[in-house]
């Protein structure tokens, strides 16, 4: 469309009238002109209006408005800059636990139902307490469970944490929770007991069993695999008997264990109000500092984790990125520098304002990432990790299109003749368009990211698209009116041959001429290796090497992607000398590979008379402990079981066993699905000191004097699931037994359900936002480019950059997690600037020039003058943007983290397949295309008023042209 406009207007100039008959018959020609005048003013009106409202004239007048009043210009720059006060409430804060899962999850619902059940409106807070022995003893010593006791209640009851002037004590913060730990405190006071007749050489208990994993004490059964972990039980003899020598320590006498690695204890309270969730993340955070500075112990090791721990470790590892941006800074504003110097150099226009210019491309992005966090603290959002690496991302993208306009008005220098306004007017026009392109294509994709389900995902997203928008707006209404200013030192040191600062720069004045030809020279060199280039590129036998290298390239790249596993681990995102990456190996690799327990709430009410439902229900009892990896009924903690037997046997405990003065009464078992109950004695059950602990798992009500049960939950224990396959596997086959028990409204829980559902749903979330991103890149290209095929192949372009990314993260060993796929979409909008400009110029069918103070356009005829046209247009300042974002990331290398080497590796691939496609694919490609297809434009054909295809279309009568041709005709038959 701008092609054809721009064609029109040309058209529209006033034909000179030299012809000595125009004197002799003006009048009856002026009488002639007024007679169509009126039928082809309104048609010329419009004409004009169009040309002045297409895309490139409303980028000249965009530039001549910048040149004519740049400080006008400056002052709005400054305005939007104000935003980065809104710094000052900055918030850092990750949410680790559930910010990368997606809202629509099945864990969401999950942890909804759990809250329900507990009445609580925020989730759980859990501070686990990890115990491991020094000096190569065991956890279930004497000495070591004593401290084990110590520490227990000194963290429920002594320990002091602050916030804001108030003590915080966890006693006052635990309910209704307080007693989570009871199993260990009865496990501890039976040991004492034992340990006490053992060591006086008196007779063990008999009604006291201190077995692993299940010890039962007067009749009461404790769950031991929920507090001790890393468990070797004593050798059997060849009966089966524990095989035990005299000379043992009393605690593998009084105990079945030879050795305990770790004890586990859980402090936990509900988040019911945002006061008491601000207090519970205090207290966590206090204790953990607490244990790693105050804490010395010669034979216990104690260790603290979190979820507000693992967010301080995240968010303490984003902070020290500060540093390593400040060198990146420093590189990249070292090399633009460079570049314009050298550029200015080769155009033989050095001079002091180039510092200026220097200074304001790198000011264009740094003023974005400022005012970006500003205005994300203003509107009340968070700062997460992602948005601290978000800089990184943004000074990479944020210079590449000051290059192309710093190249740009290097080149239209002599347009400097009818004014800077003109210029700049020039400038805008020819990389307007293409930045444009390229600044939208790299919005949508993070506004498109923003739209994903991921919470943390969608933060960082906000904020890249908001620092993009605002580095595109930066650069026309602040490095623009920068390159205004500049242009006044360009007129001191250009319009004097005795520049002093031009002096001092080459010395003497005899080196002037040396410099001239150097630079003349320069443009020589760049010229005859372009064109060399160029027909190379054009040449049919390299095009088919070249798609045979492109060919090889895709087989690696979607072999990568195919295999490439989607896997969420701790230790990878876990800063490598974080303290947190011990504990989180003893959770992998002791807890969870010993006891993984699975919440599942029955959320119908439950008929105990009713024969089909409970066997619908113990039916699905039994499907959860017959599943892989579960460690069997014994672990299950069931409420229904102990209320069959004391329904049919009361009080397990007896107290003449109890005394030795009689044998304890073997009791038959009973089978569930036989056994005829009812809720009479429920009240009873939970009344009894032995199972009143049940009461949390069961609610009920009353109707007269029936008890009704309304909902219920029990835990079913697996092991071995150190693996993420296994827990997903597992999370998978349990809501597939859920659904299948519908008609008891069965959920379940399971405290890591939220980084399965991440783990599930990443594939699919980085698929769908890569298509969409895709689709989107592909209209806003269709917009600014007139000709299908460049669309087309921008697309393919940009899809085999992104696939190249993902598929060569995967071969270095990178897995899909949130990090990779935040990479991923900082790739396609990465991409787009390497492409988009290729795209856009090779289209084009004509240049433009200055001659003699005008406007020229001269054709483009051939697909090697188009390539020579677009290469020099977009070349050098590709290779300085993609030089320049590597010099960015660079300093990251020095940082040994997960997150910045994750961004390290996708922008190095990015910048190097970018290039690669920009400067041989793409070039090779269109120029093997036929020139009818490459150069077809859609606008000229659909929107020209000379097509009759077009919406515009009028006879050739009513055209412009017919005008200046009326004349003519008038004048052949004047001089007939």
């Amino acid at each position: 469309m701008t092609e054809f406009q721009d064609r029109v207007n040309d058209d529209k100039l006033p034909m000179s009238d030299s012809d000595p008959l125009n004197t002799e018959n003006a009048a009856v020609e002026e009488e002639q002109e007024r007679a169509v005048s009126a039928m082809d003013n309104r048609q010329e009106k419009l004409n004009c209006l169009h040309g002045f409202l297409s895309l490139r004239r409303m980028f000249y007048l965009v530039g001549y408005s910048v040149g004519r009043y740049p400080h006008a210009y400056l002052v709005v720059a400054l305005l939007i800059s104000i935003n980065s006060l809104g710094m000052y409430n900055m918030v850092l804060k990750d949410r680790i636990r559930d910010g990368y899962t997606p809202t629509n999850a099945p864990s969401r619902y999950e942890t909804d139902v759990l809250r329900e059940f507990y009445n609580i409106s925020g989730d759980p807070a859990m501070t686990i307490m990890i115990l491991m022995p020094k000096n190569g003893t065991t956890m279930h010593a004497k000495a070591n469970l004593d401290e084990a006791e110590k520490l227990s209640k000194f963290f429920l009851n002594e320990f002091n944490g602050t916030r804001d002037g108030r003590v915080l004590r966890f006693s006052e913060l635990c309910e209704p929770y307080c007693q989570i730990n009871k199993v260990f405190e009865l496990y501890k006071s039976a040991y004492d007991d034992q340990y006490k007749l053992f060591t006086g050489e008196q007779r063990l208990s008999k009604s006291t069993n201190l077995s692993y994993p299940l010890a039962t004490m007067n009749g009461f059964d404790i769950h031991l695999e929920r507090s001790l972990f890393g468990v070797e039980l004593n050798p059997k003899s060849e009966d089966n008997t524990t095989d035990l020598a005299l000379d043992l320590p009393p605690h593998r006498v009084i105990t079945n264990m030879k050795h305990v690695e770790v004890i586990v204890f859980i402090f936990r309270g509900d988040r019911d109000s945002a006061e008491k969730e601000k207090d519970l993340s205090k207290w966590e955070l206090d204790a953990y500092e607490w244990s790693l500075n105050e804490y010395k112990s010669d034979i216990v090791d104690v260790q603290i984790v979190g979820t507000d721990v693992l967010d301080n470790e995240m968010m303490k590892d984003g902070r020290r990125l500060t540093p390593f941006f400040a060198a990146g800074f420093g590189f990249e504003i070292t090399f633009v520098s460079l570049c314009v110097i050298l550029t200015a150099v080769y155009h033989n226009c050095l001079d002091q304002g180039k510092l200026l210019i220097s200074l304001g491309a790198v000011l264009c992005p740094i003023l974005a990432i400022t005012s970006t966090y500003g205005i994300v603290s203003i509107i009340g959002l968070r700062v997460n990790s992602f948005m601290l690496v978000m800089p990184f991302l943004v000074m990479g993208i944020g210079v590449d299109s000051c290059f192309l306009m710093i190249h740009s008005w290097q080149k239209e220098r002599r347009a400097q003749e009818s004014g800077t306004g003109n210029r700049l007017g020039m400038v805008y026009e020819s990389v307007g368009p293409s930045i444009t392109i390229t600044s939208l294509t790299d919005f949508l994709s993070f506004a498109i990211g923003a739209l994903a389900p991921t919470p943390e995902t969608r933060l960082f997203c906000i904020a890249s698209s908001i620092a993009l928008a605002l580095t595109y707006i930066l650069q026309l209404v602040l490095f623009g009116p920068i390159l205004a200013v500049a242009t006044k030192y360009e007129h001191k040191t250009t319009s004097t041959n005795n520049s002093k600062w031009r002096e001092w720069v080459l010395n003497v004045s005899e080196y002037r001429r040396g410099f001239n030809i150097m630079s003349f020279q320069l443009k020589a060199c760049w010229k005859r290796c372009i064109n060399n280039y160029c027909k190379i590129l054009s040449h049919k036998v390299f095009a088919v090497f070249v798609m045979l290298g492109t060919a090889c390239y895709w087989y690696f790249a979607i072999y990568g992607l195919m295999t490439m596993k989607t896997r969420l681990d701790a230790v990878k995102i876990l800063p490598k000398d974080s303290p947190l990456q011990r504990p989180n190996l003893v959770l992998t690799n002791l807890v969870w590979a010993n006891y993984h327990p699975v919440t599942i709430l029955v959320n119908a009410p439950l008929d105990l008379e009713n024969r089909h439902q409970m066997t619908r229900y113990w039916n699905m009892v039994d499907e959860f402990e017959r599943m892989h990896n579960c460690k069997g009924k014994a672990s299950t903690l069931l409420w229904l079981r102990d209320y069959v037997k004391f329904f049919y046997y009361g009080e397990p405990f007896d107290l003449f066993a109890f005394l030795g003065l009689s044998t304890p009464e073997v009791q038959e078992e009973i089978n569930p699905y036989e056994a005829n109950i009812t809720t009479a004695k429920l009240p009873e059950f939970l009344k009894s000191p032995f199972f009143k602990h049940w009461d949390s798992f069961i609610h009920y009500h009353y109707e007269g004097d029936i008890i009704k049960l309304d909902r219920f939950m029990m835990n079913v224990a697996y092991d071995n699931t150190s693996s993420w396959d296994t827990r997903i596997q597992l999370m998978t086959d349990w809501r597939k037994v859920a659904h299948n028990y519908s008609d008891l409204n069965i959920t379940v829980w399971e405290p890591n359900g939220m980084f399965v559902d991440q783990m599930l749903s990443l594939g699919r979330t980085a698929t769908q936002t890569g298509i969409w991103t895709l689709v989107c890149m592909a209209v806003v290209c269709a917009i600014f480019i007139p000709n299908p095929c460049s669309i087309i192949t921008a697309t393919f372009s940009i899809a085999s950059i992104t696939t190249g990314v993902m598929g060569f993260l995967s071969l270095w060993s990178f897995d899909l997690d949130p990090v990779v796929m935040a990479a991923v979409l900082m790739s396609i909008g990465l991409s787009v600037d390497f492409i988009a400009h290729v795209a856009y110029h090779f289209q084009l069918a004509h240049r433009k020039e200055i001659r003699n103070g005008k406007i020229k356009k001269i054709p483009l005829k051939g697909s090697t003058e188009r390539l020579e046209h677009t290469l020099g247009a977009v070349a050098w300042p590709m290779i300085q943007a993609g030089v320049s974002t590597i010099c960015c990331i660079l300093p990251l290398l020095f940082r040994a983290s997960y997150s910045p080497s994750v961004f390290v590796a996708a922008i190095f691939l990015v910048v190097t397949f970018g290039m690669l496609h920009g400067l041989l694919i793409l070039p090779t490609f269109l120029a093997a295309l036929p020139e009818s297809v490459t150069t077809a434009n859609c606008y000229r054909v659909f929107l020209s008023s000379s097509s009759e295809r077009s919406c515009r279309y009028v006879p050739r009568r009513d055209s412009t042209n017919s005008i200046e041709m009326q004349k003519m005709e008038r004048k052949d038959s004047l001089l007939k």
